[in-house]
């Protein structure tokens, strides 16, 4: 059951909870994102801003059944920062504001329109598996205003015994409804009922 932006809650329906997936749940991560995500985790356990892994590669380790080849961070102006200089080696991109066009449009009641993502952006490549940092990442469809920057409580989950937070299915779920992402939706909203109701 997703929780549509604006509407109330019914106690009755159960909240997208944070569930430790099981290890079978995690294969889906391929070998090298595996490690990479890992690094991620055991490079980061310390840093003072907030960050969590996005994207695919986030929602997979969540259960949603999707595939990447690369990782996806969302953290604030200064976690960009922060992720650089701790990670200083495998920087490829120093950060920048950066505004791009994602390739997929957003379906607002039956009209196609671009949608741009804007952020303090950097690149680092860690075993070869390339990751994307999106500090304060806003979003827009077309001509409309930015959006607010994301803004998430992340979810733990246990990566090989590596704690890593991830963005909330929730989040994701709201921004692709948003978007009119559907397919997105009934992915996010089936990897929640098989964590349900594995319980």
């Amino acid at each position: 059951m997703l929780n549509i932006p604006g509407g109330k809650p019914r106690p009755d329906v159960p909240i997208l909870g944070s569930k430790v997936p099981q290890p079978e749940e995690i294969v889906m991560l391929s070998q090298p994102v595996l490690k990479a995500v890992i690094k991620l985790g055991e490079e980061l356990k310390d840093a003072h801003a907030k960050w969590a892994v996005g994207g695919d590669a986030g929602e997979i380790m969540k259960g949603v059944n999707v595939h990447t080849d690369f990782i996806e961070i969302l953290t604030t102006k200064e976690g960009t920062q922060e992720i650089c200089a701790r990670l200083g080696d495998y920087v490829t991109l120093p950060p920048s504001v950066a505004e791009t066009k994602l390739d997929r449009e957003a379906d607002i009641d039956g009209k196609m329109l671009p949608v741009y993502i804007r952020s303090h952006y950097a690149e680092l490549t860690l075993n070869g598996v390339k990751v994307k940092v999106y500090g304060d990442q806003q979003i827009k469809v077309a001509e409309w205003d930015w959006g607010d920057p994301l803004d998430y409580t992340p979810d733990e989950v246990n990566v090989v015994g590596t704690r890593v937070p991830t963005v909330p299915l929730r989040l994701s779920s709201e921004l692709d409804l948003g978007l009119g992402w559907l397919d997105r939706v009934e992915l996010i909203s089936d990897a929640v009922m098989r964590s349900q109701h594995r319980h």
